[in-house]
């Protein structure tokens, strides 16, 4: 990419640029509002409300609160501009308990809190949890006009499973063995397996090796025939499931997106409703073998893609390198740093010169950060995000972000 065309795509993207200044204040608040005017037509207009639209809320890292805030917030915004569905990436089965509690208010074993504890590890945050409350006091004011929440993956292994196994086999022989192997192999659920190893804290055997042995050592010391047995060993296979399944065992998972995104559509279609989805850039861009791309493939014009991205800042305890040179991180923080500020920008919304149509249909470095991510490592963490126009529609730059809070959730014993 030239150097006359990054210029011109600077000089492009800060005329067209619309300001949000710091979080939470008026001009912030007014921008959401504008952009989810022009995501979603307008319930007036019958026809194409009626039509199946979605909306992609793609992020470069799960790990910042101002990210989240900002999503949460376009969330609500889209929700009162008649979204009714609000996609979540984690498992079809944890989609089911939360629509239940948001729908009902149920408490005690079944509130918010104790359902993000069996989440995702990235969903387990306040951002999270304070779109879950609105969502629950939306559908509590419009009961006969609820929003539905729904998971894309199949169902698969929860922190649960392993306080339900070592239940069923305290004051067993081997329960400290059974306890020791799961302790190791649970962590997975926060980040995942290869996190672990990225970070060197785990270098071991593969944990769905450990998770078999588990599963050995529970069965020889309840008994497949027992009512315990039968149980325990019920969880223990979708534990072992939940492993030999992860990405460090290869599994990319484009099949399963693909067909998520079928039944998504497919749901839209039969429902009248319109969606919005919660998840990475790696899952939502509109173009490449993603769910993003596969919605876009079903619906054209009618899955817009949203895509967040920063500067510099903290997560954890990180603090995070300015973006590398030439990436599309630097250029949009060049944009910031000539307006002084965050802002949003609809890729499609103006005329172009020539020298920013080929920046826009180019190949663009992004970075993500992920639970992988280390920053003295930075340069491994870009990824290729191919013809950038038709990938993503709308753009919100933060110059600076800080860590995401976590929800605290009591400390299991066995």
């Amino acid at each position: 990419m030239s150097a006359s065309e990054s210029t011109a795509a600077i000089d492009w993207l800060a005329t067209q640029a619309r300001p949000m200044r710091p979080y939470g204040d008026a001009p912030w608040r007014d921008v959401v509002t504008e952009l989810a005017d022009d995501l979603l037509p307008s319930q007036a207009d019958c026809e194409a409300a009626a039509a199946p639209t979605v909306v992609g809320l793609a992020s470069t890292t799960r790990e910042s609160a101002e990210v989240c805030e900002l999503q949460v917030d376009l969330l609500q915004a889209l929700v009162t501009r008649g979204v009714r569905t609000v996609v979540l990436q984690d498992t079809t089965e944890i989609g089911e308990r939360l629509d239940h509690w948001a729908r009902t208010g149920e408490r005690s074993a079944n509130g918010p809190e104790a359902i993000l504890a069996d989440a995702w590890g990235p969903l387990r945050n306040e951002s999270v949890r304070r779109a879950l409350l609105w969502l629950r006091a939306h559908n509590a004011t419009h009961p006969a006009d609820p929003v539905e929440i729904r998971g894309v993956t199949r169902p698969t292994a929860v922190p649960a499973d392993y306080d339900r196994v070592l239940a069923l086999t305290a004051g067993t022989r081997d329960h400290e063995q059974i306890s020791g192997l799961l302790a190791t192999i649970r962590v997975a659920h926060d980040g995942g397996e290869h996190v672990e190893r990225a970070h060197g804290r785990w270098t071991g055997a593969p944990f769905v090796d450990l998770a078999r042995q588990a599963r050995t050592a529970t069965a020889a010391v309840l008994g497949p025939g027992s009512d315990a047995g039968t149980r325990a060993l019920a969880a223990l296979d979708r534990i072992v499931r939940f492993h030999a399944t992860s990405l460090s065992q290869g599994h990319d998972g484009d099949d399963e997106e693909a067909a998520a995104a079928d039944q998504l559509v497919d749901h839209l279609r039969a429902t009248g409703r319109r969606a919005v989805v919660w998840d990475g850039i790696g899952h939502l861009a509109a173009r490449g073998t993603s769910f993003g791309s596969r919605l876009r493939e079903h619906l054209g014009a009618r899955y817009r893609c949203v895509l967040t991205t920063f500067g510099s800042g903290r997560i954890r305890d990180l603090r995070l390198p300015a973006p590398r040179p030439g990436s599309l991180d630097q250029t949009l923080d060049q944009v910031g740093a000539r307006l002084g500020t965050g802002y949003a920008i609809d890729l499609a919304a103006a005329p172009k010169p020539d020298a920013v149509r080929r920046w826009l249909a180019g190949r663009h470095a992004v970075r993500l950060i992920s639970g992988m991510y280390h920053p003295d490592e930075d340069e491994r963490h870009y990824f290729a995000l191919d013809d950038l126009g038709r990938s993503v529609d709308i753009l919100l730059h933060l110059p600076e972000i800080s860590p995401v809070r976590y929800v605290e959730f009591p400390e299991t014993k066995d």
